[in-house]
């Protein structure tokens, strides 16, 4: 017999046996539709947190148009090379914000040695 206050072991004899697969987000599990219109969206909210929108100079313009067609690429690659390129030629703090990729590390977590003088 089971103790009336145990409410964690299963009951062996008439107990009720789980469904399997996840746990349904709102009252019924969702249609195959349903789950791929929630995965659209998401993924949607997602790419919109990473673009963005500049207006640009008309000599910045012609400048953008310059690289494309050097680099035979979209506009998109071309900005995204000519960040690049710009911020590996910086020197000093600035230049080193954005340089994760190549094993710098951010400003504030580098650790700070007094210059021997």
């Amino acid at each position: 017999m089971k103790d009336p206050c145990d409410h964690y072991t299963f009951d062996l004899i008439g107990g009720v046996a789980k469904k399997p697969g996840r746990k349904p987000l709102g009252e019924r599990a969702m249609t195959v539709a349903e789950r791929k219109r929630r995965s659209r969206e998401l993924r949607r909210n997602r790419l919109q947190e990473l673009s963005v929108t500049v207006e640009l100079s008309r000599d910045a313009q012609k400048s953008l148009d310059k690289m494309i067609e050097w680099w035979g690429v979209s506009k998109k690659e071309a900005i995204n090379r000519a960040l690049m390129i710009a911020c590996q030629s910086q020197t000093g703090r600035t230049g080193s914000l954005f340089e994760l990729e190549l094993g710098m590390q951010l400003p504030g977590k580098a650790s700070r040695r007094k210059s021997p003088r």
